[in-house]
């Protein structure tokens, strides 16, 4: 199964606090931006909550994260560029938790599937291995870069692998920002991820 995790960024204050740039992101303006998540392919049957509320995925469900404006601006184009792996179970993350035998997440991907149709690419050669956040050593960042084609209503995605160990992930999301063409910036925020045994 796939957990969907969709986040729905505010175009109108994104537009009011442009900045960051591809590995130096802008604090996210305001709180959390609000969530949406579910399984399966129609959106409209997800539950919708805050973004500090920790969405809980089953072990052996890989995760789908995703960025939508909330505005259903059809000239705000996003992509996720950025995960940075924070905490696990509140302690610092290393990187066996990231690539070791029994790693809490190994190696995830930025997809960009839908580009034929939504007109974004992830840059040839941007992608990045684990490696330690610049603003913080204790973190732990994989980034690649995105260029935008044209405005587009849907986006490339972050899929992290099948996740088979119980705890609390929290991480870092950058996401790339236009808005009518224009680049407005690059942006991030700190959510989390429960993960647990199928009830």
């Amino acid at each position: 199964m796939t957990m969907h995790i969709i986040f729905l960024i505010d175009s109108n204050a994104l537009k009011q606090n442009p900045g960051g740039q591809f590995g130096n992101p802008q604090n996210y303006p305001g709180p959390h931006p609000p969530l949406k998540y579910g399984r399966g392919n129609d959106p409209n049957t997800y539950t919708n909550q805050s973004g500090d509320t920790p969405v809980t995925v089953y072990f052996n469900e890989e995760v789908l994260i995703s960025v939508q404006d909330s505005n259903s601006n059809i000239g705000v184009a996003c992509a996720p560029v950025g995960f940075v792996a924070m905490t696990w179970q509140s302690n610092p993350i290393t990187l066996d938790d990231l690539t070791g035998g029994d790693a809490v997440i190994g190696d995830i991907s930025f997809r960009d599937t839908r580009v034929n149709s939504y007109g974004y690419d992830y840059v040839t050669g941007s992608n990045s291995p684990w490696a330690p956040e610049n603003d913080n050593t204790n973190y732990l960042v994989t980034r690649h870069d995105a260029s935008l084609t044209s405005p587009v209503k849907r986006n490339p995605y972050i899929l992290v692998p099948a996740l088979a160990t119980a705890g609390v992930l929290q991480y870092g999301l950058e996401f790339y920002c236009s808005i009518g063409g224009e680049y407005i910036g690059n942006y991030w925020f700190d959510p989390s991820i429960t993960i647990a045994a199928p009830q």
